[in-house]
């Protein structure tokens, strides 16, 4: 890992932070369903997210065979947002402005190592070429 993965991380991460969070927050609003919206968020984030950090983050070639397995790390998300999302929102019951952004900051690290096996660990055809 060089110098610029850990920064180009965090402005990666902090996009899609924001938006997985204005998903959750306008999709509460409008009355949706949290498992829903997390849904809803994961299309558009795994989207955002492996474009930009196979880009920027790990400098990788964007590639459909990348892409699925970054969605397949990624959909750990699923769970992981609805039941950090719920916690913090349904159990301790603070408002989804402030249960998502917190639910976020939980889920940072599993994405890292994820994100980084996904893109950048060689597939086996890969391996023998």
């Amino acid at each position: 890992m060089n110098g610029r993965t850990p920064f180009a991380y965090v402005a990666v991460a902090g996009v899609c932070v924001v938006l997985h969070n204005a998903v959750l927050i306008i999709g509460d609003l409008l009355g949706i369903p949290l498992w829903l919206g997390v849904m809803i968020s994961f299309g558009i984030v795994a989207s955002v997210g492996y474009v930009l950090h196979g880009l920027f983050t790990f400098r990788q070639p964007l590639a459909v065979r990348r892409l699925a397995k970054y969605a397949v790390a990624m959909s750990a998300n699923i769970p992981l947002a609805f039941v950090t999302t719920w916690f913090w929102n349904r159990v301790v019951g603070l408002p989804m402005a402030l249960a998502a952004p917190l639910a976020s900051v939980c889920m940072l690290a599993v994405n890292f190592v994820l994100g980084r096996w996904a893109i950048t660990a060689p597939s086996e055809r890969e391996a023998i070429s």
